[in-house]
This record gives structure tokens, C-alpha cells and sequence, in this order.
């Protein structure tokens, strides 16, 4: 019968304590932390869904403005500029600046537009051989564009192939890191073509058929070099102003598409 009694007190001492337990634990205030991380970043996806859905408008529009800048610049900017003596060009101009920046910014859809409307812009000018500059600018500053992008492009080909070669991502952050190499390529083959074509084209076009490398080879040489020469300054000029104004700034990381 002690044995009972004890067993009795024994299981009402364990439900007390229970009952005890369990009143302590549904009276004591739950803190619950609502994590808004999850919302925030729910917002922020809809947010870069709804960007990117715009990315194109965008990039056309900035392409539409900075070539429009072009355009004010060449006929603003430009017959303000001092001449080089007897070549007819100027020392320096702020045509392609733009054009470049454009592309930095926005991609190269967006920088191909402000190309094309840039240099038809040239056509306004109250110069007789207008288109003539007209297709030297074009040709001259399609390489700073085209350039790194077909080195992208080249990469992802050749990487997907190859286990040795990493991919190169195409976006703004990889083109900064590359931008010297990009550069220096695009301003060497702007040399190039733009020696072959003041040599065979430009050249007699200016000089209405008088100095060709069929008739005065020694003039038509040295001309062609020389506005290769400048290219190759003027390119330097083209290349480095759109890098300072792009990524110090952070315009990039404000407005820039890719």
C-alpha cells in the first residue's frame, strides 16, 4: 500500500510539473522576426525583370541621345577647333566621343545607333565634301565599337569548345577590365583601314581625282600616313575621354543596360 501511495504522489508531482512546463511555455512571448530579406529580394527580381523587359527601349533611346550629341557637337564644337595646315582636318574633334560612351553605357546596339546617327549628322554641315567626312568618321570610329565586341563574341565561341579558355562574360564590369587591350587592337586596326582607305579612297575623293597612287604615288602615300597618324591620335582621344567620363563616374553602374 506505500508503494501505491508513493506511485500516486510520484505521477501527480510529474502532471504538476507538466501543467507547469506547459503553461510556462504558452505564456512566454513568442518573438517572431518577420526576415524581409525575402521581400526585398522578391522586389528586387521584379524590379530587374521589369528593367531588363525595358533594356532595349533603353539602349535605343541612349543611342538616339548621344548621337544626337554628336551632332551638336559637330556644329557647335567642331568649327571652333583649329585646323591641321593644309590637310583640312581638325586637330582634334569631339564627333566620336558620344558615339563611344554609348556604347559603353549601353551596349553595342545602342552603340552602332549613335554611330549611324552621329555621322549622318555630319551631313548638315555647310561643307561640300560633307559625306566624304561623313564616311571617314563612320569608318574611322567602327572599329572602337565593333572591336571588343567581336573579341566577346570570338571568346564565347572559342571558349565553348574549349576547356582551356575561360568565358569571358559580355558585360560593361569585363569590358573596363579589358578595356586597354580592346583598345589598343581597335586603334591599330583603325590605322590600318584608315591608311588603306585615305590611300585608295579618301585622298582622290578630296582632292577630285588629282592625287591617286596611280598618278602622284608620292603625295597620295605620304597623305594617306599622315591622317593615318592622326587616326591614330585622334583614336587615343576617342578611346580614353568615353572611359574617364563612363566608369569614374559610376555611369555605368547608374544608367548602363548590360
Amino acid at each position: 500500500m506505500g508503494n501505491s501511495f508513493t506511485n500516486e504522489i510520484d505521477d501527480k508531482i510529474a502532471k504538476e510539473d507538466e501543467t507547469s512546463i506547459t503553461e510556462q511555455i504558452n505564456s512566454k512571448p513568442v518573438d517572431l522576426e518577420i526576415d524581409s530579406s525575402s521581400d526585398k529580394f522578391d522586389d528586387d527580381l521584379i524590379e530587374t525583370r521589369e528593367f531588363k523587359g525595358k533594356s532595349i527601349a533603353i539602349e535605343f533611346a541612349g543611342g538616339a541621345i548621344l548621337g544626337g550629341l554628336s551632332i551638336v557637337f559637330a556644329v557647335l564644337v567642331n568649327p571652333f577647333m583649329p585646323t591641321l595646315p593644309g590637310l583640312g582636318i581638325k586637330i582634334f574633334d569631339l564627333i566620336a566621343i558620344p558615339m563611344i560612351l554609348a556604347y559603353i553605357i549601353f551596349g553595342i546596339r545602342s552603340g552602332l545607333l549613335a554611330t549611324v546617327i552621329g555621322c549622318l549628322g555630319i551631313l548638315i554641315l555647310p561643307e561640300s565634301m560633307a559625306w566624304v567626312g561623313m564616311l571617314a568618321k563612320f569608318f574611322a570610329t567602327i572599329p572602337m565599337i565593333i572591336i571588343p565586341w567581336l573579341v566577346f563574341k570570338t571568346n564565347t565561341l572559342i571558349s565553348k569548345k574549349s576547356k582551356i579558355i575561360p568565358i569571358i562574360e559580355e558585360t560593361s564590369d569585363n569590358l573596363k577590365k579589358y578595356y586597354f587591350w580592346f583598345m589598343l587592337v581597335a586603334i591599330l586596326i583603325r590605322f590600318i583601314l584608315m591608311f588603306v582607305l585615305n590611300l585608295f579612297v579618301f585622298v582622290p575623293l578630296f582632292t577630285g581625282g588629282g592625287v591617286t597612287i596611280a598618278t602622284n604615288p608620292q603625295i597620295a602615300l605620304t597623305s594617306a600616313i599622315i591622317y593615318a597618324l592622326w587616326n591614330f591620335v585622334q583614336g587615343t582621344g576617342d578611346a580614353l575621354i568615353p572611359f574617364l567620363l563612363a566608369y569614374p563616374t559610376r555611369f555605368t553602374k547608374i544608367f548602363g543596360t548590360w
